[in-house]
């Protein structure tokens, strides 16, 4: 069941019945919201949009709880370094509930609308990375994306493809971007989170 459509439902007296009030005010068959709100049917973020929208609270409060939620850790600038998020930049991504977690952390490349995922399991310790694109840190919080060209000490290498050159980096951990999404062209959302 999703507890948090119920609980929103519910305030605006919209659950009486089968959800019929809560359908028409939505535009959602009847049929489907009545198995949302049982929690028979996974809800997908069209959906989740159309409930926040009707129901006048952030999406992140209606997403089923199954629903994919990637933290946003980071922000990629065009010229590819990337600065930390700040505390009060409190965004994740998320993606309809058939995509699996994988514990995957998100960077998103704000002028262009993309978002890169990488996982801190998979990384230049446990993996192959030269020719790879990664997400390159270092204790000088020179944090960059790039491709590995070479890890030997030194110099260490990356091919900056944003700026089209390459770079002698310090590299203390690097991890592969396992996904690119662009933002306006796929299930992929980026939303306002909360504390």
């Amino acid at each position: 069941m999703n507890d948090n459509l119920r609980k929103y439902a519910q305030l605006k007296g919209l659950t009486k019945g089968t959800g019929l009030a809560l359908s028409k005010l939505t535009g959602i068959d009847k049929s489907t919201v009545s198995l949302h709100l049982t929690g028979h049917r996974k809800m997908t973020l069209d959906h989740a949009r159309k409930y926040a929208e009707s129901l006048d609270v952030p999406l992140i409060k209606i997403i089923d709880d199954k629903s994919v939620k990637y933290p946003v850790v980071g922000y990629v600038n065009d010229d590819g370094t990337v600065r930390m998020r700040s505390e009060n930049e409190i965004e994740v991504v998320v993606t309809d509930n058939h995509i699996e977690s994988s514990g995957n952390y998100c960077l998103i490349q704000k002028s262009v609308n993309v978002a890169y995922f990488y996982n801190t399991k998979i990384s230049c310790e446990n993996c192959e990375v030269i020719k790879e694109y990664c997400y390159i840190k270092n204790k000088k919080k020179q944090n960059l994306l790039g491709d590995i060209e070479s890890t030997i000490k030194p110099p260490k290498k990356s091919f900056n493809r944003h700026i089209g050159k390459n770079v002698n980096i310090d590299i203390d951990i690097c991890y592969p971007i396992v996904s690119i999404h662009f933002l306006n062209h796929s299930r992929v959302f980026k939303i306002q989170g909360e504390y």
